[in-house]
């Protein structure tokens, strides 16, 4: 009569066992991750330089246009010149300047220094003084025009845009004044020499 006795301690056996697995399923269901080390924290080197601005060109200065005054046909755009860099900035003579179409092409224009008789405008042909500008300080300038329409001297000159160095041999950067400069149909305009704004 062992027989039917070890038949009846069989199911017994498979129900313990899947009491044991049932256990050991219950909790939180999946066991927690192994902690991930820690990361070490970036190395910083402890007398990093400054970082120029951005839009700061490799000269350490940016050249921004202004606003236009108007008056009489009479053009002015102020030009500023800006050490955005983290050295000091020497500054002599007149900015260099390109005027273009609207495809950045240079126009057949003229930009003398001084007022090259278009006006007489109070500072405007002062000759220029050498300077610094040490980090963070501005110099303007002024391009003048007048926009004069003559007949039978070809269509009207407008430059959609310029490009401006701070001087001879510097990279130039594309400036786009508000109303472009129209200078009629002379062609010509005139700029005025570096001079520090206030600090």
């Amino acid at each position: 009569m062992r027989t039917p006795r070890a038949h009846r301690r069989a199911p017994l056996l498979v129900l313990a066992a899947a009491g044991l697995l049932a256990a050991a399923g219950c909790g939180t269901g999946t066991a927690a991750p192994a902690a991930a080390p820690a990361a070490e924290p970036a190395m910083v080197p402890p007398s990093a330089a400054p970082e120029q601005a951005p839009g700061c060109a490799d000269s350490g200065v940016r050249v921004t246009a202004g606003l236009v005054e108007a008056a009489m046909g009479l053009r002015v755009l102020s030009i500023e010149l800006t050490n955005c860099g983290t050295e000091p900035y020497a500054v002599h003579g007149y900015p260099q300047l390109t005027l273009l179409d609207a495809r950045l092409r240079p126009l057949d224009a003229e930009v003398a220094e001084g007022s090259a008789d278009i006006a007489v405008v109070e500072g405007f042909d002062d000759a220029p003084e050498p300077f610094t500008l040490r980090p963070g300080e501005r110099a303007t300038a002024g391009l003048l025009w007048r926009n004069t329409v003559l007949g039978g001297q070809g269509a009207p000159v407008v430059a959609e845009h310029i490009r401006a160095a701070p001087a001879p041999g510097e990279e130039g950067q594309v400036l786009t004044p508000d109303g472009g400069i129209d200078l009629g149909t002379t062609g010509e305009a005139g700029v005025q020499a570096w001079r520090p704004l206030p600090r």
